[in-house]
């Protein structure tokens, strides 16, 4: 589309013309305060008489009375009204911008261009219009002008041009656009203080705050608006564009659209989540009504192009994009919205092709060299990443997201880099003894095990696995990644898991969580990055309890009470209980409904129906037609086949079911312990309570009595307050060392945590020459706590014991990484176990450390002796 050029640029720049006093304040004027209260009917009324008089037509009234149209988006009679205000709009500036903003609005840019320009030859102080030109021509792709006509209206507001609110405004949001943010804050402030309710000020305010990453800022002050107008829809999408909550995101973005039904940006955001969604057929009719509005929105035309892409419809992808760039020739933000898309798919070598296309049709845009960097640092390209991020930084140091990155990048410097066969890693220089060789120990044990059902194959040879003792950390790396709360992440052959090192004790399990991200790289591989959510999330928990049946995620009692209470999703919205959950725990639940999805698929049609749905995948079919291609049946049939089955598990639990407490509320949930609780409707909770209370008054053998019941009824309940806990702490009580020991090999064999009783259990078995099995559990609470010493050292010891040499090494090595406070013999206990396994070289350097500590340490001497003998 060829726009006509700007506006005698260089007669409006090459000198400033006396300031000419603008309009007094008007915000006592009845229609005024209507309009910016939201009152939208009343304010037309009463501008529609004012405007009956001829003068009114030289003044903002007129466009006032268009914002009363535009509000509601009414956009057609809107224009018509314009229309009708005076047969010549070739005198009156007011006019001509008002019809500027309709066409703008339905996309006709063009006209909208050309209605700005003749406005601001009449009026080249009507500030509105010089922005709105500024604002039409960057959406247009003219970047260069739109630049000078930015400047043109930043510069009197330099020289304290601007006297009242409304041009206050308008040159914040210039001041803005030509990167000088501090001044736009201050112009902001001032209007704001000249009238607190210009509503259209406020809405430009906050997403200045947002623009700058100050989303707190900018939802403290979209709240103070809207609760002055809650029927102007900027606010909501604005509010929208600054919440990382997919769920109220929606919310807002409903709400935007029951204000103005027409609100262009407001469709995208909802048509983006139904992408997210997997809903495309939503997204695609969402998408075409907002084409019908504004048929020259960029970002709609990506979000469309999206959907195609994801389909693999890629003819109606190249006309769209076409179209994008004809109307932008410089769309960044058409690519920039496709790659964001794309990760949150899990497209993520997609988004890296469209990050690049980004910063090629934009090389002026910050955020395009952002999105580039961020996607190949989730690829694995961190050299490349760091370079475009500068790039990002060096245009926009306010960007705090690439601040982070870039200090998480640097930061590498105190990372090592281990390898296995089949494994990078990249791990804190403080944890690399204590834990790299126990993950890459447990990536490759994951990997053998995986790759038999799964046979997927990295392109560069190795996985690379990234381990974080830094909470923050991670959630940089991770950012932008659906939903908080997460303690890894794959993005292909590219994985990233937190150590436990700041984490609650005793309540994560880093080798399952490094063995579910596994899976997802493994299957995502194999489908070439085409997974729905809930699949990839389903598969995962699935493998992690066919791994080991202790990591199964012991849910089935509220999992049943979820069922009951309807609050399982049907199958073709599953992704939305990761996204979008309304009720408390919907996420984990989400986890867990899904890998029971899974299980029925694998138990029903058999193992290899796995496999052959994420072939399906790989070939371009969505879940729907993978799974009926694969079964025979359609996502309906399999749902109502798995509730059919759940009903059956519901019968033969409905005692223990009968008077459960609701997992789902508001509240701590359930805890026996709790004083004045009363469970009379459930024997199970009834019989856990009373052993409880046994146990407390020192009632031991009725203690056991109760617990032992309460096992009888249901067995698999581990949450604190347990019966396993009661019984244990009742054996203890009475020193029944072996019923003890029996119980806890039960409890841990349907727990994945429980490191304090693995230890106990290990002590009780090698006390009773039981090293084998004590090894086991010793490993086992490693899991979970791999920082107890006295565990690693015990460890080491009974692996020289029963000749695991390679093993006791790396247990000594474990020891020297948590800082012992006799370094000195941690060395020499290290150089010996060396020695042992032949490592001479090796050897002779760790007992020379030893000896540099302690220059007179004797075994040490000895042991120097024998290396260099051996």
């Amino acid at each position: 589309m060829r726009l006509i050029p700007v506006f005698c640029v260089g007669l409006l720049l090459a000198a400033l013309l006396p300031f000419e006093k603008s309009l007094a304040q008007v915000s006592n004027d009845d229609a005024y305060q209507a309009l910016q209260s939201g009152d939208y009917s009343k304010a037309r009324r009463l501008y529609k008489d004012r405007l009956k008089e001829s003068d009114s037509l030289a003044t903002l009234n007129v466009v006032y009375f268009a914002e009363t149209f535009l509000a509601k988006g009414e956009y057609e009679e809107g224009l018509e009204e314009i229309g009708k205000l005076t047969r010549d709009d070739s005198k009156h500036p007011y006019i001509l911008h008002a019809k500027g903003l309709f066409l703008d609005k339905m996309g006709r840019f063009e006209e909208a261009q050309k209605a700005y320009f003749a406005s601001a030859e009449l009026k080249d102080d009507l500030w509105r219009n010089i922005l709105a030109l500024g604002e039409l021509l960057d959406k247009t792709g003219q970047a260069s002008q739109a630049q000078q006509v930015f400047t043109y209206v930043y510069q009197p507001y330099k020289n304290n041009g601007f006297r009242n609110a409304d041009d206050l405004g308008v040159a914040g949001r210039a001041a803005a656009a030509v990167g000088e943010y501090r001044d736009a804050n201050n112009a902001f402030s001032t209007a704001y203080k000249l009238d607190p309710t210009h509503i259209r000020n406020l809405q430009w305010w906050a997403n200045l705050f947002r623009i700058k990453y100050n989303d707190a800022e900018a939802q403290s002050t979209l709240d103070e608006a809207i609760a002055l107008n809650s029927n102007y829809s900027p606010l909501y999408t604005t509010y929208a564009r600054s919440s990382k909550s997919f769920g109220q995101k929606e919310q807002l973005a409903a709400q935007a659209l029951e204000a103005n039904p027409n609100d262009v940006e407001a469709h995208a955001i909802m048509a983006g989540l139904h992408i997210l969604d997997g809903l495309y057929g939503e997204a695609e009719r969402l998408l075409n009504a907002a084409l019908e509005i504004n048929p020259s929105d960029v970002e709609v035309l990506a979000h469309l192009a999206t959907v195609h892409f994801l389909k693999g419809e890629q003819e109606e992808f190249d006309k769209i994009e076409e179209q994008a760039l004809a109307i932008n020739s410089r769309a960044g933000l058409f690519y920039i919205t496709l790659a964001k898309n794309c990760d949150l798919k899990f497209r993520y070598p997609d988004a890296v092709r469209f990050g690049e296309l980004a910063v090629r049709v934009d090389r002026r845009n910050p955020e395009a060299y952002a999105q580039l960097g961020t996607s190949l640092l989730r690829v694995g390209r961190a050299d490349e990443a760091e370079r475009y991020l500068n790039f990002s930084f060096d245009a926009d140091p306010f960007n705090l997201f690439v601040g982070n990155m870039l200090t998480l990048i640097d930061e590498f410097d105190d990372f090592s880099l281990l390898q296995s066969d089949h494994f990078s890693l990249l791990i804190h220089n403080d944890e690399r003894d204590v834990l790299g060789p126990a993950i890459l120990e447990v990536a490759e044990e994951s990997y053998a095990v995986l790759n038999e059902k799964y046979p997927y194959r990295p392109p560069s040879g190795r996985i690379l696995l990234e381990a974080y003792n830094d909470p923050d950390d991670f959630a940089v790396r991770i950012a932008g990644v659906p939903h908080l709360g997460l303690l890894g992440v794959s993005f292909g052959d590219v994985l990233a898991i937190n150590t436990p090192k700041n984490m609650e004790a005793d309540s994560y399990n880093w080798a399952r969580t490094l063995w579910h991200e596994l899976v997802h790289s493994m299957s995502i591989g194999l489908a070439e990055y085409k997974m729905p959510r809930w699949f990839a999330e389903g598969l995962a928990v699935y493998e992690e309890q066919q791994a080991r049946p202790e990591w199964g995620r012991e849910m089935e009692l509220d999992f049943l009470m979820a069922f009951d209470q309807g609050k399982l999703l049907p199958l073709n919205e599953m992704d939305r209980g990761f996204t979008r959950p309304t009720f408390p725990g919907q996420i984990l639940l989400s986890y867990y409904h899904a890998s029971q999805i899974i299980e029925y698929i694998a138990s029903t049609y058999g193992q290899n129906a796995i496999f052959r749905i994420l072939e399906g995948f790989a070939s371009g079919n969505n879940d729907r037609q993978s799974i009926e291609e694969v079964t025979g049946v359609t996502l309906e049939v399999l749902d109502r086949a798995f509730r059919d089955q759940l009903r059956e598990q519901q019968k033969a639990l409905s005692d223990v079911l009968k008077g459960m407490p609701n997992p789902f509320g508001e509240g701590e949930g359930f805890n026996p312990l709790s004083d004045g609780a009363s469970w009379n409707e459930n024997e199970f909770l009834s019989e856990l309570q009373k052993g409880y209370e046994r146990l407390g008054e020192g009632a031991y053998k009725e203690a056991e009595a109760h617990f032992e019941k309460t096992l009888g009824i249901y067995d698999r309940y581990t949450d604190p307050g347990n019966a396993y806990q009661g019984l244990a702490a009742a054996y203890r009580a009475q020193g029944e060392s072996d019923k003890l020991a029996a119980l806890l090999e039960r409890y841990l064999s349907i727990s994945e945590h429980g490191s304090n009783e693995a230890v106990e259990l290990a002590k009780l078995l090698d006390k009773d020459g039981e090293h084998s099995k004590a090894i086991y559990y010793f490993e086992r609470s490693l899991d979970v706590a791999p920082y107890n010493r006295e565990v690693q050292t015990r460890l080491a010891e009974l692996y020289a014991e029963e000749g695991q040499l390679d093993n006791a090494v790396m247990a000594r090595r474990a020891v020297l990484g948590l800082n012992p406070v006799d370094r000195a013999d941690a060395y020499y206990q290290y150089a010996l176990s060396l020695y042992n396994s032949n490592r001479s070289m090796e050897a002779k350097r760790a007992v020379l450390q030893s000896l540099e500590l302690a220059p007179g340490f004797r075994d040490a001497q000895k042991l120097l002796l024998s290396v260099v003998e051996q």
